[in-house]
């Protein structure tokens, strides 16, 4: 017989060493066998520890601090199958409230469910379209199971893409101490991380057992100005026309006049006539970030079979960004005859393209606090394994204005009172920066889970081939969303957006069904079918079948195959997301008035009309995987799934350059309510359909021992094949597979791996390993890089580290990240803030070194 623990190792995760597979649903260190039957992720069957499990990737935390990582950010963005490309980076800029998500497979954040315990947690409320992974402490983590493969049958909405399942320690006993730190070879960045936790009674032996976790981590800011590679003034560095001397325009933005002193431009950059700064050379590249979390957990064993327990977790993250000084040209709209000024038809078209440069940075605070309280109880009753809960969760996010920023009245006011000249474009009232800053609370939301849930399992006959296993249960939720509004800073302040945001609420109830069946077919041949109906008060309801076969062709060669429907419901975001204004990341033309989009044509950043939909039909998905495991021999297993996804109906945006490139008109006008500006029609739809493939490999080889100790090769990949997608139903489709189209405003990898060289001998361990993705066609847009066909280099960062266990209680590590001080490939995108590479999928900080430890008592 195939040694089938041996080759869950294969399919598991490589990216780390001496990846564990385990498949009890918790950690439990308490020695208690008498509950034998514990859970799988992918199925409500329990099982014996000594059957068969689904083959899932599964990672042991206490093996991620051999690479340093340090948050669960970090962690699944180290997944060969992941593609993420909204993290802590993203929110230099934007109002993500600094949220990372997973996003397996590159079919989008929507689609991987994330889990804690097996159970859902709310999604954050600025960006509720999935879970924040950094809302989740990993000093609380025992283990994560990914289960790369559509699972709505197993657990309903979103698990299109599969599912990430972060488990907490059933129990702990004594006294645990952690720490570390890291120091970039360059200034900034630095990172630092407490934790401790306490346990008290054994389950086995007492009947009980009850622990507290607490973590702190904290990462320091990154300006531009402390890498050289993001403050370079290139071709791809993006020159702004408000600056200090500011310009002026009395033609709604068509054409600028520069100030009287020019080409005295002072700090700015003497250009075309006018006066130009970089704000891409301000910025913070990575935000601070600070990070306080705690887990409480009370577990009662009730007779030999069942066991009480409840859990309490909370975490509160604060991300501080750092943008350029505010720009308000379009923001701010001068009436004809202002300081002499007329225009030409009388109309308030005059604006200042100021950069207020002496209010220095605006810096944004925002926090995000999630907790979460679950009463489980499971065990026995009538030959049945049980498991039921109770759970209730919340996601609060804040933002407040903490410096910097100032707002259309003041900088009008200014203006009308003569402290700031047009003509000059300096300030003649020194006192004016003091009176016309803005600062406070701008806005805060909320989403909130409320849950119950149950699900029986049992062996209820005996088949030729092995016992057939059934499962049923239920569950029904309630989840609610608003966003509220500061409306006398948000509709005032310039940079966030929000003139025209309206506080916002919605709520939905969804009920759901579930049945499963392991089934012996023959010898060596197992079937397992699915199905769950799931009922949403708003959108109606969903049946989701899956039928998977696993055959066992020798005792070397293993075949698998599965097939199945899913749906996801728009969520509470995609329907109830704020109405705003927000201004393109790039510069456009304006179709309307300049149809043939020349060079000529001049080019501004527009504004985009973003909002929810409450008209949003659900996606339907289908999803096929056909896989080999083999284990020639041993010490060698290896595997290999071909996967193909199709989503229907997809909910999404319409990019930005798709929106302006003149063949969508009748998604543009001129805004009378944000100064007669361009704006384009940017609100959730359903865009068509998506369709994608690739292939999952995964080896591991465990070498023979030597004498110097023992060795183990891992390898993990993923290769798509196909990516390819519509922007309107019935339309034509795209593909962003291997290149940055306008589209999409980011690519897909073709190619992502993680190898890692293992080493142990006695007390010594020591781990290398490499993170690479493949590289693609840039963005290339604009006259200064249509025609380059500029190709971002394949990039590839190696982390080498060492750890000593000085005895049973202590033990040490030493390493860095970022070995050969790789450096983020040059990229002309023009979509970020940052300048010069893509924050989304590049490592800024450099070489880094790291210490750690960690003491049990």
């Amino acid at each position: 017989m195939m040694n089938y623990k041996r080759k869950a190792l294969a399919v598991a995760l490589s990216l780390v060493g001496s990846v564990g597979y385990a498949q009890l649903a918790h950690a439990d260190d308490s020695g208690d066998n008498s509950l034998q039957r514990v859970d799988v992720i992918g199925s409500h069957i329990k099982r014996l520890k000594s059957e068969k499990a689904t083959e899932v990737t599964t990672i042991k935390v206490s093996d991620l601090a051999k690479q340093g990582l340090n948050t669960v950010e970090q962690v699944v963005n180290a997944l060969a199958s992941n593609q993420s490309n909204i993290g802590a980076n993203s929110s230099v800029g934007l109002s993500t409230g600094g949220a990372a998500f997973a996003n397996l497979r590159g079919l989008g954040q929507q689609y991987t469910l994330v889990l804690l315990d097996g159970r859902r947690v709310p999604y954050h409320p600025f960006d509720g379209t999935a879970a924040d992974l950094n809302a989740i402490p990993l000093s609380a983590i025992e283990r994560v199971d990914v289960l790369p493969d559509g699972a709505a049958a197993i657990y309903g909405s979103d698990a299109i893409g599969g599912v990430i399942n972060f488990i907490t320690k059933k129990t702990s006993e004594g006294l645990s101490i952690g720490g570390d730190f890291m120091t970039p070879q360059r200034s900034g960045g630095n990172e630092k991380n407490l934790n401790g936790s306490y346990g008290y009674g054994n389950l086995s032996k007492d009947g009980f057992n009850v622990y507290a976790t607490a973590s702190y981590h904290k990462t320091d800011p990154i300006m531009a100005s402390q890498r050289n590679f993001a403050s370079a003034i290139t071709p791809a560095m993006k020159a702004s026309s408000n600056s200090y001397p500011a310009n002026y325009t009395i033609d709604g933005g068509n054409s600028l006049i520069g100030p009287s002193g020019y080409p005295n431009c002072g700090a700015a950059t003497a250009k075309g006539g006018t006066c130009k700064m970089y704000p891409g050379t301000m910025v913070g590249i990575q935000p601070e970030t600070e990070q306080w979390s705690g887990l409480a957990k009370g577990t009662l064993r009730i007779g030999d079979n069942h066991e009480l327990s409840v859990t309490y977790n909370i975490t509160r993250n604060k991300n501080t960004t750092i943008s350029a000084p505010a720009p308000t040209g379009l923001e701010v709209f001068l009436p004809s005859g202002t300081q002499g000024i007329v225009t030409a038809d009388g109309s308030a078209s005059i604006s200042p393209f100021l950069r207020t440069m002496p209010l220095g940075n605006r810096v944004t605070e925002a926090v995000n606090v999630q907790q979460k309280l679950q009463l489980n109880l499971e065990g026995q009753l009538g030959g049945w394994d049980y498991r039921t809960g109770l759970g209730y969760s919340q996601s609060y996010a804040t933002e407040e204005l903490v410096s910097g920023y100032t707002g259309d009245k003041e900088v009008a006011n200014a203006y009308l009172n003569n402290q700031i000249s047009l003509v000059s474009g300096l300030a003649t009232d020194p006192n004016v920066w003091s009176q016309i800053g803005v600062k406070g609370h701008l806005d805060d939301g909320k989403y909130t889970v409320a849950s119950a849930d149950f699900s029986l399992s049992k062996e209820v006959l005996q088949l030729p081939a092995g016992p057939l296993a059934v499962a049923f249960g239920g569950e029904t939720r309630h989840d609610t969303l608003e966003h509220n509004f500061n409306y006398p800073i948000s509709k005032d302040a310039i940079g966030p957006g929000m003139n025209q945001s309206l506080n916002t609420k919605g709520n939905r109830s969804v009920s759901a069904l579930f049945a499963e069946a392991d089934v012996p077919i023959v010898k060596h041949l197992d079937g397992k079918v699915a199905v769950r109906y799931d009922h949403y008060n708003d959108v109606g309801n969903s049946i989701s079948p899956q039928v998977s076969l696993r055959y066992e062709l020798s005792p070397q060669v293993l075949l698998r195959t599965s097939a199945s429907t899913g749906f996801r419901a728009p969520s509470l975001y995609d329907m109830y997301q704020p109405n705003q204004s927000q201004l393109t990341g790039n510069f456009y033309a304006d179709p309307l008035s300049c149809p043939s989009l020349s060079s000529s044509c001049p080019s501004l950043q527009r504004y985009l009309k973003v909002g929810g939909n409450t008209k949003l039909q659900p996606e339907k998905s289908s999803s096929l995987s056909v896989g080999i495991v083999i284990e020639p021999i041993k010490s060698i297993t290896a595997s290999a799934d071909l996967w193909w996804v199709m989503v229907k109906h997809q909910i999404s945006t319409m990019s930005e350059a798709t929106l302006f490139d003149g063949n969508h008109n009748s998604l543009l006008f001129y805004d009378p309510n944000n100064g007669g500006n361009l704006t384009a029609i940017s609100t959730t739809q359903n865009m068509g359909n998506s369709s994608s493939a690739g292939l999952d490999v995964d080896f591991r080889w465990t070498l023979p021992k030597t004498s110097v100790g023992n060795f183990t090769v891992e390898l993990a990949g993923t290769y798509l094949a196909k990516n390819i997608y519509q922007i309107e139903e019935n339309g034509a489709y795209y593909s962003n597979l291997g290149q940055y189209v306008a589209t999409q405003n980011e690519p897909t990898f073709r190619w992502q791996h993680n190898l890692t060289l293992n080493w142990n001998r006695g007390a010594w361990s020591g781990l290398l390993s490499q993170n690479y993705k493949s590289g693609y066609t840039d963005q290339n847009s604009g006259a200064a890089f249509a025609a380059t066909n500029h190709m971002v280099k394949p990039y590839s960062t190696w982390n080498m580290s060492g750890s000593y266990e000085v005895n049973k209680q202590l033990t040490l590590t030493a390493g860095v990240r970022n070995l050969f001080d790789q450096l983020p490939p040059w990229s002309n995108q023009q979509y970020l803030f940052q300048g010069n590479y893509d924050a989304r999928f590049a490592d800024q900080v450099g070489r880094a070194y790291f210490m750690k430890f960690n003491y049990k008592m």
